[in-house]
């Protein structure tokens, strides 16, 4: 009957052991992650997703796999993570309308706190207020004299109503005094042509591609919105060093899961994405397209959100922006 008995024992341990192994194999993740991007393929930010995808692929041993879809001013993207499965299966490039679109008091399908899990900072993109070569200033001070200096409103470009350089640009505006005049276009492009042209005097954009046309002195560089200087206009003072401290603003991604996401799950993407963005190769691709990799807790990126959202609230109040279109 012992013998019996330690018999039964032994395999009741080893049935127990070959119960628990898959648990501990089935380690996250152990298919494809969806990584939902609100934007159409081929530009910088789709291309950032890219970069991330790639490594985390390789250090997952599992694909991530970018799927764009555009519209909605991001919203279509935002709600269709937000209604996923929270299983870290289906996760959000996130960007600077996951606040601004609620600053604005849009009718959303998804609410913007409870509905996702913060994961991580990702990146961001700089603003850079530029001039055109030709104008009678050539820092951000004289700027701000010349303009005061000047009988009625100064225009200044951007790419478009309610766009990120806008509010920002709008936000200088208010705190400085300025009388200035928002000429809003369609897109970058246009806006740098006719900046180029002298038919506008200053311009408010991205790091890139305005960044480029500072770079190679085609336009007038003052001051680059963030806290310290950019490695591509390494020229160009920052906000700190303009004397406008807290006038950051900048194009921000983050990544976000569905609101219930187990916790050990959103960890474990939180710790991959800050490991791939001290990772030398994609670091780097992502500096040469213009980013500042961020990286962090999942907590920060949460309250970057509601502080976008509050911060970009009272400007468009205060200046009486309408929506984007």
């Amino acid at each position: 009957m012992k013998r019996r008995s330690l018999l039964a024992g032994a395999a009741t341990s080893a049935g127990l052991v070959t119960f628990r192994q898959p648990s501990r194999a089935q380690a996250f993740p152990d298919r494809p992650v969806r990584f939902v991007v609100p934007y159409a393929p081929g530009g910088a930010t789709d291309t950032s997703a890219r970069i991330a995808a790639e490594w985390l692929s390789t250090r997952f041993g599992q694909q991530v796999l970018v799927d764009n879809k555009p519209g909605g001013g991001t919203i279509i993207a935002t709600d269709i993570v937000a209604k996923a499965k929270p299983d870290g299966y289906t996760i959000l490039l996130s960007a600077a309308p996951i606040a601004i679109n609620t600053s604005f008091g849009m009718k959303l399908p998804y609410d913007p706190v409870k509905d996702f899990a913060p994961v991580v900072s990702f990146v961001d993109m700089p603003l850079v207020l530029a001039a055109n070569k030709d104008v009678p200033f050539t820092t951000m001070a004289e700027m701000i004299a010349w303009v005061k200096a000047q009988s009625g409103p100064v225009s200044y470009a951007s790419a478009g109503n309610a766009s990120m350089p806008h509010l920002w640009c709008e936000m200088l505006k208010l705190n400085l005094g300025l009388n200035l005049e928002h000429i809003g276009y369609k897109g970058s492009a246009d806006a740098l042509k006719d900046v180029l042209g002298g038919h506008v005097k200053i311009f408010s954009d991205t790091l890139l591609p305005t960044g480029l046309a500072v770079k190679d002195g085609r336009l007038r560089g003052l001051v680059v919105a963030a806290r310290e200087r950019v490695a591509m206009l390494p020229n160009i003072p920052s906000v700190e060093e303009a004397g406008l401290s807290g006038m950051e603003g900048g194009v921000y991604f983050g990544v976000l899961a569905p609101a219930g996401t187990p916790d050990t799950v959103v960890e474990s993407l939180n710790r991959s994405f800050n490991e791939m963005l001290v990772a030398p190769a994609p670091r780097a691709r992502l500096v040469d397209l213009g980013f500042r990799p961020i990286g962090g807790a999942g907590a920060d990126y949460g309250k970057w959100i509601a502080t976008e959202t509050v911060k970009w609230r009272k400007v468009i109040q205060a200046s009486n922006i309408t929506p984007p279109a």
